[in-house]
């Protein structure tokens, strides 16, 4: 799976396979996929902490993102040959007091990467 931020890539085993043991943490966590029907989840645990809050910079001990409890779940589906319907769950028990999930639609649109010599701004490409 490669996302659009920073192309980012990510290797979602479907064998069954559980999460791997011993592993120094990951930004992006390890991540187990399984088909449930026509759904894929995701299951991700294992992130690293991000320095990203501002608490973090004043006091490590304040962090307040997410502990090293945090587990997602992803689920991913299609609404029809060009809608995704993806739902993202946060399971985290050290900060939140209950997993809690949030819905989302994905529309296809024409390919625009965020990179130098984008030939294709806005779908409309163009030859070099």
């Amino acid at each position: 799976m490669v996302h659009d931020f920073q192309r980012m890539s990510r290797i979602i085993p479907l064998d069954g396979r559980a999460h791997r043991k011993g592993l120094e943490p990951m930004f992006y966590g390890d991540p187990v996929g399984h088909w449930e029907g026509d759904t894929l989840v995701i299951e991700t645990t294992n992130f690293k902490r991000w320095g990203l809050d501002d608490y973090y910079y004043t006091n490590p001990k304040e962090y307040r993102m997410h502990s090293d409890a945090l587990r997602t779940i992803e689920r991913i589906s299609w609404k029809d040959d060009k809608t995704l319907n993806y739902e993202l769950t946060l399971d985290d028990a050290k900060t939140f007091a209950k997993p809690w999930a949030e819905p989302f639609t994905m529309a296809a649109k024409p390919e625009y990467v965020c990179e130098e010599n984008n030939r294709c701004p806005g779908g409309k490409c163009q030859a070099p």
